[in-house]
């Protein structure tokens, strides 16, 4: 029998800040996803990456001052340090301003251009005379002509009860986002999808679907009824993906709406996997096979696009691409004081999470309260609460006093099973039910059920330790005792298998200090059973897995973390002010000759040099790679900050950092006129 094939993916987080715990979450939920289906041996792939393309990334670079492409790779490098903290594993995270992604893409819509899916249409669009450009949609803001939000977006609604997808003609008194005066409309030329030709095809995709959430489910039936329009595929922007191979030359100053090639990427990133892995067939064994499950963790303002664009984008390439298996919505991770909002204090992101606690703590809590069915509010006493109970009192306090009895009384081996009575075989009833209760959970991407139920085994657990009594036990009956741990130790098993999805670092710490020296996928789910298998293995004595906190305390370090650090520039502050004199003269600029440039190994930015700085030797790194060849670097000259903190990055110490000018995203190294000694000062 061939193995399932699998692609799960997660919502591609723009690159225009740290992400918060709701883009957390979805990232969080598709590596729970994968490594279940890792427990069943399914032939599975993880892929996702950074979403550098769209208005919101050029928003925010104008607000920094830079340009978008360096924003983006800023950012998406960030990204990457958080998914290492948080233990979320992708087989490819990449971002969309890779050069695979960019040809899958524009070669994607030029079939569906060929196939006649695509409309040219002349129309007004809103121009700012004041910043003197098209305005693409999130540039215009207004009144939502549905709910009467303020604030509106040229794409979308901002109010979550509404979320009505709109173009930016159809606000009321709409303004340009940047500076504020009332845009003019101009006419302009672009390329429209033709999304009402697919309704029905659409229609029966989502009635027949059993894994669209019904929320989800109801809001594409409810759009479809109402009748489908055309969504136009091109922006006026320098910004994304160029429409010119798609469409010929005329169009080469327009791009793809970000919405038309991001949602692509859970594609092109398996087709890059593919090529690296020198293995270029996976792609199509994948992508091209009707019974490849794939599934989509996505937020619900997401919906329409995997629900609707996506799935129709699939059809009209008329290739034989799968439609979505599941499309695993949640609502929103909410916050009492309102919407997310770094600059009032609002919300807790990935980066501030992480520093707080360890990863496990946040992995349990956020997928055993994962909002499925509503909207979920997060509150610190609840979230201690959930630490302090759930994985301490229940969880961690089981394994731990299992493991300690077993090393003080059974030389730390696990003693045999014997004479097991009626409560014995109906507690392993209840714990095998459970397991398949699980499996049902996942199956239905129900991963807050599944953690409930892993929680649910740890109880079962304690309460059998304690209504057994080892402890008075093992007095009168060593051998009842022995039992009592047999059994005890069993499920703790079954608990760690269970438990390694959703906090893989203290799963594989149990799973160890039981005698298990294979990894838990080795054995994998199906293959856990209720009998006795552990006689005999070695135990360890280990820590306490899980430790109780409290609300002041975690509150405080969150407070010490937001506390603005003079020697850094934070991600995501406004536009940086400006210095005195007396703060610029601190710099110190030197000019450094290259002695050496090399690659630095795994690493796709990096080049790593040594510098003469006249009284002294340095080795620096450059984010440089894409745009210089090592060998043609030698004997430069350029322009070093000498006088900065020491980082390390991919393990090689920089200690220094050349300047450069910043042409789109491409470096351009600066230099002097004419040759000078090494470790001259720039004044």
């Amino acid at each position: 029998m061939s193995k399932e094939k699998w692609v799960i993916t997660a919502a591609w987080p723009y690159v225009n800040t740290i992400p918060h715990l709701g883009t957390m979450l979805q990232l969080l939920s598709g590596d729970v996803t994968t490594r279940y289906h890792k427990l069943k041996k399914h032939d599975v792939v993880y892929v996702s990456g950074s979403d550098a393309h769209g208005t919101p990334i050029a928003m925010a670079a104008e607000s920094e001052g830079i340009s978008p492409g360096v924003l983006a790779l800023k950012y998406h490098n960030a990204i990457l340090d958080l998914l290492e903290k948080w233990n979320i594993n992708f087989d490819r995270y990449t971002i969309t301003s890779n050069e695979t992604h960019v040809s899958f893409v524009q070669g994607f819509h030029k079939k569906i251009h060929e196939n006649g899916f695509f409309n040219l249409k002349e129309s007004e669009q809103y121009f700012c005379e004041k910043c003197n450009r098209f305005l693409p949609d999130r540039f215009v803001e207004g009144t939502c002509p549905k709910c009467g939000t303020k604030g509106a977006r040229g794409d979308q609604c901002t109010n979550h009860e509404c979320e009505i997808i709109l173009k930016p003609i159809d606000l009321i008194d709409p303004y340009c986002s940047t500076c504020g005066s009332t845009p003019v409309l101009k006419k302009t030329k672009h390329w429209y999808f033709d999304l009402p030709k697919f309704s029905s095809e659409l229609k029966e995709f989502a009635e027949k679907n059993t894994h669209i959430p019904p929320f989800a489910k109801q809001k594409v039936l409810s759009m479809i009824d109402e009748g489908l329009k055309e969504r136009p595929i091109s922006r006026d922007m320098s910004w994304g993906i160029s429409i010119g191979p798609i469409f010929g030359e005329e169009f080469a100053k327009k791009v793809l709406y970000v919405w038309f090639e991001n949602v692509l990427g859970y594609i092109s990133t398996v087709k890059l996997l593919a090529e690296e892995e020198g293995n270029p067939k996976r792609f199509e064994e994948l992508w091209f096979d009707k019974n490849t499950k794939t599934v989509f963790c996505i937020g619900k303002d997401n919906i329409i696009f995997h629900a609707l664009l996506f799935p129709a984008m699939l059809l009209a390439t008329k290739d034989p691409y799968p439609l979505p298996h599941a499309i695993a919505t949640t609502n929103f991770l909410m916050f009492k004081e309102g919407p997310f909002s770094k600059s009032k204090g609002i919300g807790i992101w990935g980066d501030e999470a992480i520093d707080i606690l360890s990863a496990d703590y946040w992995r349990y809590y956020l997928i055993a309260n994962r909002p499925e069915l509503k909207d979920f509010y997060f509150d610190w006493d609840e979230f201690v609460g959930s630490i302090n109970v759930d994985l301490n009192d229940v969880i961690g306090n089981f394994v731990h006093r299992t493991l300690t009895f077993i090393a003080q009384h059974f030389d730390a081996k696990v003693p045999p099973r014997v004479n097991i009575d009626k409560t014995e075989k109906k507690l392993l009833e209840q714990i095998e039910n459970n397991i398949l209760g699980y499996v049902e959970a996942m199956d239905n991407f129900k991963l807050k059920d599944a953690a409930n139920i892993a929680r649910n085994i740890a109880r079962l657990g304690n309460q059998y330790f304690s209504s057994t009594e080892p402890w008075h036990l093992i007095k009168s009956d060593k051998e009842k005792a022995g039992t009592v741990l047999n059994i005890s130790v069993k499920i703790v098993e079954i608990l760690s298998v269970l438990l390694w999805p959703i906090t893989p670092s203290t799963a594989e710490i149990i799973y160890s200090a039981i005698g298990f020296n294979e990894n838990i996928t080795d054995k994998g789910i199906d293959c856990l059973t209720i009998d006795d298998i552990n006689t005999g293995k070695k135990t360890q004595k280990i820590p306490p897995v899980f430790a109780k906190v409290k609300t002041a305390d975690v509150q405080k370090r969150l407070a010490n973390f937001r506390k603005p650090n003079p020697t850094e520039t934070q991600l995501g502050d406004d536009k940086m002010g400006k210095i005195s004199f007396d703060e610029f003269k601190n710099v110190q600029l030197k000019v450094a000759t290259i002695l050496e440039a090399e690659q630095v190994e795994k690493s796709k930015n990096l080049i790593k040099l040594q510098i003469d700085l006249g009284s002294e030797k340095r080795q620096i790194l450059a984010g440089i790679k894409k745009f210089y060849e090592p060998e043609d670097l030698i004997g430069r000259q350029i322009i070093v900050v000498v006088n900065l903190q020491p980082a390390t990055l991919m393990g090689e110490k920089s200690n220094g950092m050349l300047l450069a000018a910043d042409i789109d995203g491409e470096p351009i190294l600066l230099n002097v006129d004419r040759e000078v000694p090494p470790g001259t000062s720039i004044t």
